[in-house]
């Protein structure tokens, strides 16, 4: 009898009997091409919750320079991940100009963005667009570079888009199925998109195209300022103190339904940006259990 796959994915999951997924200086790549450093960081998913995001896509929009949390954490599960940024591609670009790597060079000459990492085997990249476009033309040109890696530890293959353009227009234009909105380091100031992503209207956009149980990954950055607002859990933590450890942070994140009906809960950690970076699981439907944390 054939076993179902979300059986087996449940079983590759089930690695230790702890109720997280808990990394601990996790392997990570530094800015520099090829090199390889030890994250101090800690991340913290709860296995249990996953299984609605296998062979999901993840976005990510005014993305910058940070892949890696992303990548590295969901390449396990995530089948195709998009990060846009208006920067990508375009020789000079004050978004992009600054990283050691090279993100505003052509697309034609991009180098594999996981180049050199063990776990990561090159198999191929697709160009679809102008490679290179100009900054202070008027409208911009977009352009994706896909790039397809066998993930070695799960032995998946994965795809890793990088597109050029506004993260609004990617959310709308191009097909997915999302898995999990991924958010963080943004502002309104220079370098910042400007879009306040956590704004009530984007919110319900991102509820509607994430998949029953799909993950939001937020920093609480560029969110609306209301002090009564019913996602206030979102970026309760952006601005201020927030308790020291990683699983303090996730059992002060309180669960809660929005007016739609979709229940939010925070399920895990994924780092530090302008605040601490947490995952809270969407239900849309069917009856509600929270969380509890021990």
């Amino acid at each position: 009898m054939n076993q179902n796959p979300l059986q087996k994915l449940r079983q590759k999951l089930e690695i230790t009997t702890s109720k997280y997924i808990d990394y601990v200086g996790y392997k990570i790549r530094s800015n520099d091409i090829g090199s390889v450093q030890v994250m101090k960081e800690k991340f913290i998913l709860e296995r249990e919750n996953l299984l609605p995001i296998h062979n999901k896509a993840l976005f990510y929009p005014c993305s910058g320079n940070d892949f890696d949390v992303a990548i590295f954490l969901f390449s396990p599960l995530i089948t195709d991940f998009w990060f846009v940024d208006r920067g990508y591609f375009s020789p000079n670009h004050q978004d992009t100009r600054g990283y050691k790597r090279g993100l505003d060079a052509p697309a034609d000459e991009q180098i594999p963005l996981l180049k050199g990492h063990p776990d990561y085997q090159f198999m191929g990249k697709k160009i679809v667009g102008s490679p290179t476009w100009y900054w202070r033309d008027y409208d911009i040109d977009p352009c994706v570079l896909t790039e397809i890696y066998l993930h070695v530890p799960s032995n998946r293959k994965i795809k890793i888009h990088r597109r050029r353009g506004y993260g609004i227009s990617a959310f709308h234009k191009e097909r997915f199925s999302l898995g999990v909105f991924f958010y963080r380091g943004d502002s309104q100031g220079e370098g910042g998109s400007g879009n306040l992503w956590l704004h009530t209207r984007r919110i319900h956009e991102i509820c509607d195209k994430l998949v029953d149980g799909g993950l939001i990954v937020t920093d609480g950055s560029q969110h609306s300022y209301k002090q009564d607002h019913v996602y206030k859990e979102l970026w309760k933590y952006r601005s201020g103190e927030c308790p020291p450890t990683a699983e303090e942070i996730i059992k002060s994140a309180r669960p809660f339904t929005d007016p739609e009906g979709r229940h939010f809960t925070c399920i895990g950690y994924a780092g530090h940006r302008y605040g601490p970076t947490l995952v809270w699981q969407v239900r849309k439907s069917g009856p509600y259990h929270p969380t509890t944390h021990s």
